[in-house]
């Protein structure tokens, strides 16, 4: 899958693609479209565990081992 980017250089379409593809890149979260990610993977943990609309249940360690499974292929 090829990577696609809005207007500001953001990716988004994280969820067609690899962890080769958007490591250290600005991503849009793939999980709630709502937060970009100014350097993959930096930050993700804080925004799945308070603020991630994709991730409706758990606490905080229930919602980021969630996030995790769902999209262990962005992770390296």
């Amino acid at each position: 899958m090829r990577v696609e980017r809005n207007s500001e250089g953001v990716i988004i379409n994280a969820r067609q693609l690899t962890s080769q593809d958007v490591v250290h890149n600005r991503v849009m979260c793939p999980s709630c479209d709502n937060k970009v990610f100014e350097k993959w993977p930096f930050g993700w943990d804080a925004h799945v565990a308070f603020r991630c609309q994709g991730i409706k249940d758990g606490n905080e360690e229930q919602r980021k081992a969630d996030f995790k499974q769902q999209f262990s292929y962005l992770f390296r």
